[in-house]
């Protein structure tokens, strides 16, 4: 199911083009039920392990028993085309640049549009091809219970296997292990699932000893509690979000982890004032965003994302930003942290803030990151990952200091 669904998403343009090769109807004219179980179909002939006449009659029971005959017979006579036919089909040609990457890539024409002008067509390509990729499963060990090494050796003792992460001495990559062994792991507290460039972001805060550290946007809390192992003990990580539903994902996986430096608070982090009134060291605010850096693990995104949004997004994380920048003290850090690379959440985020705030100044993210990220870092100071030249999530870190 796992594959069929996500596998749907991350190809859907490319499985569109080849329904209306085989269709005598516009895609348009096609019902949205008979599409989608379409879609599934030709998923199955394209790109399955699954013998033709399986997909082709499963694809047409679908229909039948979902929707009625008259469906079946249409999904009948598409399917047993593309049966016969599938590896014959024209896709758009590389001269034709837009259609090109947004058919054989899958993606929507204004994303495609939007990347060409950001990075270029080589890198816009390769972009989009490393973002289709199918991703592995990342963890963070627990360090206050068990070391990676050590990790990775329970891993491999119940017969599964990985690796270290490139860049977070933390993570272990690639993992593939039987389910109740990664369950066991989790119910232990040994380490939770969170990918790389997200660890990244609590290395860039750089929580010590003492101090209070506000996570602004907390659940569902990996970033949280990695803040909270890096403090150590006497470091106090006060943890707010509005959704009490994460928040509650937030509290078992404190729970399990062992942590008590842990203060978790429901709330609006751009009214702040409202239920904190003391003075952090280090905020953090890794705000809600498009998530296009995520197209691997969420490629559902590329196609509920509009162009308008990415602007909206901005002024939410702008003010964010605006009303956590409040709760700093004096020579305090504000690091701004979203899971995409757009510019109207990135750099144009963090541009209007300071233009506004000329008691923050950038700093040069550089140092607190490993040696190996220096390609990462621009000119400004903030560091942009990006998953075809890093092989991780896209993420954007900016480091700030109240003056």
């Amino acid at each position: 199911v796992s594959e069929l669904l996500y596998g749907l998403q991350r190809h859907r343009g490319r499985l569109d083009y080849m329904i209306e090769s085989f269709s005598r109807r516009s895609l348009e004219d096609i019902d949205p039920a008979v599409l989608d179980i379409l879609r599934l179909g030709m998923y199955q002939l394209s790109h399955m392990r699954v013998p033709q006449h399986a997909a082709v009659n499963e694809t047409v029971d679908l229909a039948k028993r979902h929707i009625g005959r008259g469906a079946a017979s249409f999904v009948n006579a598409v399917m047993r085309r593309a049966s016969e036919d599938l590896g014959h089909v024209e896709m758009p040609d590389r001269v034709e640049l837009y259609p090109f990457l947004g058919t054989v890539y899958s993606y929507p024409r204004w994303l495609v549009e939007y990347l060409v002008g950001l990075l270029g067509p080589e890198e816009a390509e390769a972009l989009c091809i490393a973002q289709n990729e199918v991703p592995g499963l990342t963890l963070r060990a627990n360090t206050n219970r068990i070391d990676p090494s050590a990790l990775l050796g329970e891993i491999e003792s119940c017969g599964g296997e990985g690796r270290r992460c490139t860049y977070a001495e933390e993570g272990l990559g690639d993992i593939s292990l039987p389910y109740d062994c990664l369950l066991d792991l989790l119910d232990r507290g040994l380490c939770v699932v969170q990918g790389e460039s997200s660890m990244l972001v609590a290395k860039a805060v750089k929580p010590e000893p003492g101090e209070v550290v506000l996570d602004a946007c907390a659940a569902p809390g990996g970033k949280t509690t990695h803040l909270a192992t890096l403090g150590g003990p006497t470091c106090r990580v006060i943890a707010a979000d509005s959704n009490a539903r994460r928040l509650e994902a937030l509290r078992k996986t404190v729970r399990l982890l062992g942590l008590g430096n842990i203060e978790i608070k429901g709330g609006d982090s751009s009214q702040l004032s409202g239920f904190m009134h003391e003075a952090a060291d280090r905020v953090l605010v890794d705000a809600p965003c498009s998530g296009l850096g995520t197209l691997r693990r969420n490629p559902e995104l590329k196609w509920r994302r509009l162009p308008g949004d990415l602007a909206e997004l901005g002024s939410l994380q702008l003010s964010l930003l605006r009303g956590c920048a409040a709760r700093g003290r004096e020579g305090g850090i504000l690091v701004y942290s979203v899971c995409t690379y757009s510019r109207e959440e990135t750099e144009d985020v963090v541009d209007a803030f300071l233009e506004s705030n000329h008691d923050f100044v950038m700093e040069k993210i550089g140092p607190f990151l490993p040696d190996a990220m220096a390609d990462a870092v621009a000119p400004g100071g903030y560091v942009q990952i990006w998953p075809h030249r890093h092989n991780m999530e896209g993420m954007f870190i900016a480091r700030m200091r109240k003056t």
